[in-house]
């Protein structure tokens, strides 16, 4: 009842109001004006022919493309103002120069892909520690927060009141009393149905500032683009990210699909400066500057994107690098599989010059239909030669990947169509082997309990073929 609460007092009801509207105004059309039916089929045709000619000279990636001409032809008007709110225009982004010469090429490549939205290349971090489990990453943040003197920075996809956010008010509550500077971005659609009006004025009131990273509007268009990252800086000096929210299942206090598997990595250095920058980007703030270490040693890359039409997508790039570059073996957990024909082809290729690839997906779901997608993207790269497992303890919600036991990448980037080329994201690659053995110790463990993937049913092939239609939408 408090999500229905929360969904009628929320923005995103009025949304749907205005889908429902305009459904029922297309079939009081039909019904009571039975004498334009002709002429409106002939505008019908036309306004399909130039909206699909639009849509096929567009610069849009070719799987966006064929799902819009899908949608056109099943509803021809809705489906063209659709393709008008969800037209492409993506703009230029000028990388890096990247050199071989370089002082790690993998590094060097997804540093000079991120740089226009980070602002950065390789940084310097003190330490990096690997949490295999959400509650474990909690319990350390809720130790750093408690330690900081100077500001608390958290943005998160998803916010939700339980019991880790009476634990997680309470020391911000805290901290702020003490003057730290505390504030809290969310996702408007992420956290519409789990944080209410109500729970904002509360954080607000106890010194805890809020804002909407992607305030939810009518317009559908921004429904589409959403903040999905996951950061936590303390101090400029400490940083989390990875693909645990602030909901009581990603912790284990709620029971959601069973064990809820996530995975986290607390940085400091250098970091933890940069994931800084990037929420005083949004928040329109500069962080003060951090106290330099002397011991900052390994290696790293910020990767992130925004929520924006961009040709070059920094977390599509940092993937594609460790796949192609990767010379004995990639791993990846992932709890959405979906993404575009060109990693498709690039994991193949890697598989094919005899890396081995291994990749983790969910046994239980927790979206039917983007699961449909996981099953199917998986079999076609079993048929190539990759290796597949379904983690069966629960719902696998890890977005991890390391290549050749030396690099690892930890961040809130699904494999999926959306997270790679739409939402806003984030996630830390470094080349570390302490850090990429932590990982892949990990990997390892899941793998051995995992179960292949079953074979697709007839019944099931059918509903897949038509959800895989509509892929950049799901």
């Amino acid at each position: 009842m408090k999500k229905v609460r929360n969904f009628l007092r929320g923005k995103l009801f009025p949304c749907a109001l205005i889908a429902l509207l305009w459904a029922a105004g297309i079939a009081l059309l039909a019904l009571y004006l039975p004498r334009w039916l002709a002429p409106l089929a002939a505008l019908e045709r036309l306004v399909s022919l130039f909206t699909g000619i639009a849509v096929v000279l567009s610069c849009d990636t070719p799987e966006s493309k064929l799902s819009k001409l899908v949608l056109l032809l099943l509803l021809p008007w809705t489906g063209a103002i659709l393709c008008i709110l969800w037209r492409r225009k993506p703009r230029a982004v000028t990388p890096l120069p990247y050199s071989d010469e370089d002082e790690d090429g993998i590094l060097s490549k997804a540093a000079a892909y991120a740089a226009p939205f980070t602002g950065s290349r390789i940084t310097r971090a003190s330490g990096i520690c690997y949490f295999p489990t959400g509650k474990e990453s909690f319990r350390a943040l809720l130790n750093d927060i408690l330690s900081a003197q100077s500001y608390i920075w958290l943005e998160y996809y998803i916010v939700a009141r339980g019991a880790l956010f009476n634990r997680l008010f309470f020391a911000l509550r805290k901290k702020a009393e003490e003057g730290v500077d505390v504030r809290l971005l969310y996702d408007g659609f992420g956290s519409s149905l789990t944080l209410s009006a109500k729970d904002v004025r509360q954080l607000n009131a106890a010194g805890i500032h809020t804002q909407e990273a992607r305030p939810l509007t009518t317009a559908l268009r921004a429904v589409n683009r959403r903040n999905h990252r996951k950061i936590a800086v303390i101090d400029g000096a400490i940083a989390y990210t990875g693909g645990v929210n602030l909901a009581d299942e990603y912790t284990g206090e709620k029971i959601r699909f069973g064990n809820w598997k996530d995975t986290a990595v607390r940085v400091t250095g250098q970091p933890a400066a940069v994931f800084a920058e990037l929420i005083g980007k949004t928040i329109g703030k500069q962080p003060p500057s951090p106290a330099k270490s002397e011991k900052e040693h390994i290696p790293c890359a910020v990767i992130a994107d925004n929520a924006e039409d961009c040709v070059l997508r920094a977390g599509a790039g940092t993937v594609s690098t460790l796949v192609n570059s990767a010379k004995k073996s990639v791993t990846f957990f992932t709890p959405y599989l979906a993404p575009d024909g060109i990693l498709i082809r690039e994991i193949k290729r890697a598989v094919a010059a005899g890396v081995e690839v291994r990749l983790m997906i969910p046994h239980i779901p927790d979206k039917k239909l983007p699961f449909l997608l996981t099953r199917h993207f998986a079999r076609e790269l079993q048929k190539a030669g990759a290796q597949v497992r379904e983690y069966t303890d629960g719902f696998l919600h890890a977005k991890c990947a390391t290549a050749d036991g030396e690099y690892a990448f930890v961040s809130s980037y699904n494999l999926d169509y959306r997270s790679l080329y739409l939402q806003a994201e984030c996630g830390l690659l470094a080349r570390d082997e302490a850090f990429a053995a932590d990982v892949e110790r990990d990997f390892s463990q899941a793998w051995e309990t995992g179960t292949p993937v079953p074979r697709e049913r007839f019944f099931t092939r059918i509903a897949r073929m038509f959800v895989q239609l509509f892929l950049p939408f799901l």
